[in-house]
């Protein structure tokens, strides 16, 4: 079974904003189900979360992870990090992600920075072959090895933790999404810095899916960060990269 989580790999992006490695959770306990908000009765709220908020940012990750596993998923994903420099003029990094996987072990995602590409398909061999460009070389690998895994939802757990979050709106799918929104003071250091204040809104269904999530981090010490994540789920269809056969023949 492949983990299902979606992943960035973001390390070079990263490593420009003179970020470090760091993560705190805030723990907490569960209110009990049939909690109200307004007119809708939530019949059970999903894992780390309540009528207040997040109640433990660790399990919330966890309970998105357990509700998508081996479902077919599609992933948005954009990461901007502002960064000062010595002259004054902010410098803007740029990373987008577009992730697809089938459910069955058949994945691809496709990671555009700022002046590079790259690109992974696994097959259901679990093979993974990869395709950079960094607009000068085009170079292909293949190995069996996990997806790549620098940066992900995990990463903006210390947001989930700080965020006074509010629940904002119950919305009448099947299974019903609840919206979060809020800010909070965070004041640790996290994998892009010293972060001071965070801004954060969720939407995630009753049974633990997120559906969306976007981060602002305000760091004083280097590079400002904003974060947005967008999934779809079950009708979701794999193709193979048209760079395949090349990749298998280099």
């Amino acid at each position: 079974m492949h983990r299902r989580r979606v992943l960035l790999g973001v390390g070079g992006l990263v490593a420009l904003a003179g970020c470090n490695d760091g993560y705190s959770d805030d723990g907490g306990e569960q209110e009990p189900d049939g909690e109200e908000n307004g007119d809708e009765e939530i019949a059970t709220f999903p894992a780390g979360f309540d009528e207040n908020g997040v109640t433990d940012a660790g399990a919330a990750i966890a309970g998105h992870e357990a509700a998508i596993a081996d479902r077919p998923v599609e992933g948005q994903t954009v990461i901007e990090l502002t960064i000062p420099t010595d002259d004054g003029e902010d410098r803007v990094q740029q990373l987008s992600l577009t992730t697809r996987a089938d459910g069955a072990g058949t994945e691809y995602s496709r990671i555009d920075l700022t002046e590079s590409t790259a690109e992974t398909y696994r097959d259901g061999d679990g093979l993974v072959y990869t395709r950079i460009d960094d607009g000068e070389n085009v170079q292909y690998e293949a190995d069996e090895i996990e997806t790549p895994e620098a940066v992900s939802l995990g990463t903006f757990g210390p947001a989930l933790a700080a965020a006074d979050l509010e629940l904002k709106d119950v919305s009448d799918d099947d299974p019903r999404r609840l919206t979060y929104s809020g800010s909070g003071v965070l004041d640790e250091d996290t994998t892009f810095g010293d972060v001071e204040d965070v801004e954060t809104q969720i939407v995630v269904d009753e049974e633990g899916a997120f559906h969306s999530f976007s981060v602002t981090y305000t760091v004083p010490d280097g590079a400002d960060v904003e974060a947005s994540f967008e999934f779809t789920y079950d009708d979701v269809t794999v193709e193979e990269p048209d760079w395949l056969d090349e990749a298998k023949e280099d």
